[in-house]
């Protein structure tokens, strides 16, 4: 049961990367469409808003702890 517990706790902690990869791959998503980017530069494009995404959304969550 306990493991149980801190599984569920240890997801939970990477709900909000996840979340903001999520909206960085959208972010993508949309600049390569609406500018026609393609080759090195998408390939950097959906490389990089993900990661910057999600690292921004964890440490705003982390910033701000629930009580």
């Amino acid at each position: 049961m306990t493991r149980q517990l801190f599984q569920g706790e240890l997801m939970r902690s990477y709900l909000p990367y996840v979340l903001g990869a999520a909206l960085g791959l959208l972010a993508a998503f949309i600049l390569s469409a609406v500018s026609g980017i393609g080759g090195t530069a998408q390939l950097l494009l959906f490389g990089v808003l993900p990661a910057i995404g999600g690292t921004i959304c964890e440490r705003a969550v982390s910033r701000n702890p629930r009580s």
